[in-house]
């Protein structure tokens, strides 16, 4: 099961699960026992992606 949309993917993983992940930026990525919980656990992991950025810009 493959439920794709024009920014991220949500793939059925080998072991059980879900995969989601962004096309553009792999290193936002999650895992979840269901597709939606994948979805939720990938938004999470992009806010925080995003948090560090600008914390990283007021340092330089």
């Amino acid at each position: 099961m493959i439920q794709q949309r024009a920014d991220f993917t949500v793939e059925a993983a080998k072991g059980g699960g879900f995969f989601a992940y962004y096309m553009d930026n792999l290193l936002c990525s999650a895992y979840g026992e269901t597709p939606d919980e994948a979805r939720s656990n990938l938004e999470r992991v992009v806010e925080d992606f995003v948090s560090d950025m600008y914390m990283v810009e007021e340092y330089v």
